[in-house]
């Protein structure tokens, strides 16, 4: 997949967001952000605020303005795919509609 400089840009956010988690008790867990992009505008944004709490994909669902089918996520840190203390952050992103996924790095524990 290309990533283009538009994608960079969001990217750029999508880590922005993740240091917000700077400063709320995550414990182990990687400080993470995600922007929802539809139509080239932000509809919704999250991070990983408390361990045990939802990743950064299920704030930024939850916290979407509109409709997230056929969004763009843009998160940064590979989403996990395995259930835990919390649902899969892949199946997530898939029941929610969401039609690309664009990540500044992959995750070393998937």
């Amino acid at each position: 997949m290309t990533v283009s400089v538009v994608d960079r840009l969001y990217l750029r956010s999508a880590i922005e967001l993740a240091e917000k988690g700077l400063f709320s008790v995550t414990t182990n867990n990687p400080r993470v952000g995600c922007l929802l992009v539809k139509n080239s505008r932000i509809i919704g944004r999250g991070w990983h605020r408390e361990d045990g709490g939802p990743h950064a994909e299920i704030d930024a669902l939850s916290n979407a303005v509109e409709d997230p089918s056929g969004s763009t996520a843009y998160i940064s840190l590979e989403p996990c795919c395995w259930e835990g203390r919390t649902r899969a952050c892949t199946t997530a992103l898939i029941k929610a509609g969401i039609v690309r996924v664009v990540i500044a790095a992959r995750d070393p524990h998937p």
